[in-house]
C-alpha cells in the first residue's frame, strides 16, 4: 500500500505497519522514534500504559488506526485492521465510552475523531492546533489532508496567520499554477460568517472557500454571504462547499490511481 505522506507529515509518525503486528494482546508500544523529532513520539508514562492495557485488543487496534490514518471513513478501516464489522463497532463503542474518540458525521460519511487523550496514550504529540476545541481542530486537520490529496495542490497549511492580531485562516492551499485559496471550516450556523469573509478581503486569495459540514449549513452560509453587502468583485471569489465534495474527490482520485 502506498505511503500516505501527508498523514505522516501531519502526525510525524513512522511508515504504516500491520495493526496486528503493532498491537498484541499483552503489550502496546508507542510508535518508534526515528530521532528527528523528540516530541513526536514521547514515551508513555506507567499510568498511560495502564490506560491502554485497560482497552480490549480490538479497541487498541482501532485507536492506533484512527490516530495514524486521519482522512478515512469509519467503514474503510475494516479492510486493513482485520476486524469484523461487529468487532469494529464494539471497538468504536468502547473508545467512545472512554472519551478517546468522537463521532463526526459529514453528510452520509462517518469519521472518528481521536481526542488529544488518545494521541497521548500512544505516545504521540497531538496535531491539533486549537487544543481547547477538538472538533474544529479535527475538521481542520481532515480538510488539510483531503485538500492536499489533490495532485494539483502543492501544499495545504493549517492555522495560517494573515498578519492581523490573533487572526488566522483555517487552511491555506497553494496550487501548482500559483493560485492560493483560503479555506474556512464551518460546522455551526452561529459562526460570524461576515467577519470571517471580511478579514480575507484584499489578502490576495484567488478563492475563499467556506467548507461546511453539511448541505443545510452551506445554504445558510451562502445566504449570509449574499446579504452581507460585499462588492460584486470580492463576492465572486467566495464559494461554499461541503466536506462530502472533497471526500468524493479523494475516492475518485484513488480509483484513478492518482
Amino acid at each position: 500500500m502506498a505511503k500516505n505522506h501527508y498523514i505522516e507529515k501531519a502526525l510525524h509518525i513512522e511508515p504504516w505497519e500491520s495493526m496486528q503486528q503493532r498491537i498484541t494482546l499483552g503489550k502496546t508500544e508507542p510508535p518508534k522514534n526515528n530521532g528527528k523529532d523528540k516530541k513526536a513520539c514521547q514515551t508513555s508514562t506507567p499510568t498511560e500504559q495502564s490506560d491502554i492495557l485497560g482497552l480490549s485488543p480490538e479497541a487498541r487496534i482501532l485507536g492506533l488506526d484512527s490516530v495514524s490514518r486521519i482522512p478515512y471513513q469509519f467503514t474503510e478501516r475494516q479492510r486493513w485492521t482485520n476486524l469484523s464489522a461487529r468487532q469494529l463497532e464494539n471497538a468504536k463503542k468502547e473508545l467512545l465510552n472512554n472519551q478517546l474518540i468522537k463521532q463526526v458525521f459529514l453528510g452520509k460519511s462517518l469519521f472518528i475523531a481521536p481526542t488529544e487523550k488518545l494521541f497521548l496514550l500512544f505516545g504521540m504529540e497531538s496535531p491539533y492546533k486549537r487544543n481547547t476545541w477538538e472538533l474544529h481542530s479535527f475538521l481542520v486537520l481532515l480538510a488539510a489532508n483531503l485538500i492536499e490529496a489533490d495532485p494539483m495542490i502543492k501544499y495545504a497549511r493549517r492555522e495560517v496567520s494573515i498578519g492581523d492580531l490573533n487572526s488566522t485562516i483555517d487552511v491555506v492551499s497553494a496550487a501548482k499554477n500559483g493560485q492560493r485559496w483560503a479555506w474556512e471550516i464551518v460546522h455551526h450556523c452561529s459562526e460570524n460568517i461576515y467577519a470571517l469573509a471580511a478579514k480575507l478581503q484584499g489578502k490576495g486569495f484567488s478563492q475563499i472557500i467556506f467548507l461546511c459540514s453539511d448541505y443545510n449549513i452551506k445554504q445558510a452560509v451562502w445566504a449570509k454571504i449574499r446579504n452581507a453587502g460585499f462588492d460584486p468583485d470580492f463576492r465572486s471569489t467566495i464559494r461554499c462547499m461541503i466536506f462530502s465534495t472533497l471526500i468524493c474527490q479523494r475516492k475518485e482520485m484513488k480509483l484513478k490511481g492518482t
